[in-house]
């Protein structure tokens, strides 16, 4: 922790004094750009002419035309915008661009800097007063348009403070000057007296040496702070990691991945806590395979006799004539029937609930996949008339990342739900927003109460008013559908139809995300 402390408290020194050397080379840089702007407006006022606001503020000075520049296509872009460019050579030089138009013609207008110097100031003095010598109303356009934080700070001194500041015109007649330094040796003012307006005018103050400000030292503290973290972060590094390896098996596993194992490199705490993750991974996979065997053998004893039964009863239901006893064996057949569909139903819930399929997802097309539906579902039931819209039908938005075996199961599910409780009509529609497919249902049925919007979905659920055992069904489709669209990363709702009945909705991301 000592080590921590030193490093914070160097840190801070070190912060202190780059933070003192940016603000400084910051105001150096506004100062030189609100020169090059005044020289910007001389030279226009000269018609392109640079050689005598070269010669006034010794600096070099260029002007290329747009169309001879090396610029960038981005940089040639800010300066339209009215932008600074600023950048500096091996030697420290500040070279500082802007754009300029001369008779309708876009040039670039270049100064070099290397620092402020006396003769700078007096050249800046000089352009003021050349400007307010040809036109003396141009006064306010300096002080709004050159005293602005990106430029010059420039102010007129009112009687008051040219008297507290004691300050004599006789030697200070633009383009001289007279500098004043702060009592603490870390700011400059310049003062000069303009002629053409009788006013004193103040550039400035200029900081030289910057002090630790308020904004400096709340940066040293956040520097000082970011350093600490890191340092802690540094110590905590490797207990992250583990719990990051840790995190990524768990959610393998429960994405349906039974194979996954946490890696072990160590026999610290962690290493012992991956061994007995590991054990636990391991028992889960034998109980999941148990499982796994026994639905198997479950429907391999069940189909087989079913199959011997109906064939039995329909070899029955051939070799009599008697209308009690076919109706008897009808029945018989129908039960049977029912009791193979419970099966796979069964089935196929255990499979979807057993910590999930290896799903093989591929990029489907929706509507396609819609369309099949209701064709299919139309052929097999004339009772109600089944429509379906979408308004999305760009190919980016109607292609999703989906197991179209399960995906077709559960729209299925939920186009012969709403035919099995509808009066006349059932209503599909697909629609895409935000990278999230959404696919509604609805039918003009009795509906779904909302105190049962949260148990619709539960295994075997079938409710009494509306939807009961009379109307077909195990209690078991919603609750395939769940678990599908779950393992799209979706969710499955109710609500309430535009008819008034139900309404079932599907939401899934457009792009499915593996583990």
């Amino acid at each position: 922790m000592l080590a921590i402390l030193l490093i914070v408290i160097v840190a801070g020194v070190s912060s202190f004094s780059l933070v003192a050397h940016i603000n400084q080379k910051q105001q150096r840089h506004t100062l030189m750009g609100g020169m090059l702007l005044l020289a910007a407006n001389q030279i226009k006022a000269d018609g392109g002419n640079v050689a005598p606001t070269r010669a006034l503020l010794a600096i070099p000075l260029t002007l290329t035309p747009f169309h001879q520049t090396e610029l960038s296509r981005i940089e040639m872009e800010r300066l339209r915008y009215g932008a600074l460019l600023q950048s500096a050579d091996g030697e420290g030089v500040l070279h500082i661009s802007l754009s300029l138009s001369i008779q309708e013609v876009e040039h670039v207008l270049t100064g070099k800097f290397d620092d402020i110097r006396s003769h700078h100031i007096r050249g800046v003095v000089a352009l003021i007063q050349q400007m307010l010598q040809r036109n003396p109303n141009s006064l306010a356009q300096i002080l709004t348009r050159y005293s602005s934080p990106e430029s010059l700070p420039v102010r007129i001194l009112s009687d008051k403070e040219v008297q507290v500041l004691a300050l004599q015109k006789n030697h200070m007649m633009a383009p001289m000057y007279e500098s004043r330094i702060s009592i603490g040796g870390n700011q400059e003012q310049f003062f000069s007296f303009i002629p053409g307006i009788q006013r004193y005018i103040e550039l400035g103050p200029y900081t030289f040496h910057q002090g630790l400000s308020l904004q400096s030292l709340l940066v040293v503290i956040g520097l000082s702070i970011i350093l600490a973290g890191i340092a802690v972060y540094w110590l905590v590094h490797r207990f992250e990691l583990n719990l990051q390896h840790l995190e990524r098996a768990t959610t393998r596993i429960a994405s349906g991945h039974l194979h996954s194992r946490v890696k072990v490199n160590s026999t610290d705490a962690f290493g012992r806590l991956g061994e007995a993750f590991n054990r636990m991974a391991e028992q889960i996979h034998h109980l999941m395979g148990v499982q796994k065997e026994m639905i198997r053998a479950v429907s391999h004893e069940l189909r087989t006799p079913v199959a011997r039964m109906r064939f039995g009863v329909q070899m029955m239901e051939d070799s009599t004539q008697d209308a009690y006893l076919k109706k008897q064996v009808q029945d018989m057949d129908q039960d049977l029937q029912e009791l193979d569909e419970l099966v796979d139903e069964i089935l196929t819930y255990a499979r979807l609930e057993e910590g999930g399929p290896i799903l093989e997802f591929k990029s489907a097309n929706l509507l396609d996949l819609v369309d099949q539906v209701v064709l299919e579902t139309r052929r097999r039931t004339d009772k109600v008339d089944i429509q379906w819209h979408s308004q999305t039908t760009l190919d980016e938005h109607v292609f999703s990342d989906i197991e179209y075996r399960y995906m077709h199961r559960a729209i299925q599910n939920l186009v012969g739900n709403a035919c099995r409780y509808a009066k006349k009509n059932v209503c599909l529609e697909f629609s895409f927003d935000n990278d999230i497919c959404r696919i509604d249902v609805e039918d003009d049925g009795e509906g779904i109460p909302e105190k049962d919007w949260d148990r619709v979905f539960s295994p075997f659920t079938r409710l009494d008013d509306s939807r009961t055992r009379a109307s077909g069904g195990y209690g078991l489709g919603l609750s395939i559908v769940r678990r599908i669209i779950y393992w799209h990363g979706g969710t499955a709702l109710v609500g309430e139809s535009r008819w008034g009945g139900a309404k079932m909705s599907l939401l899934w991301p457009k792009s499915h995300q593996t583990f």
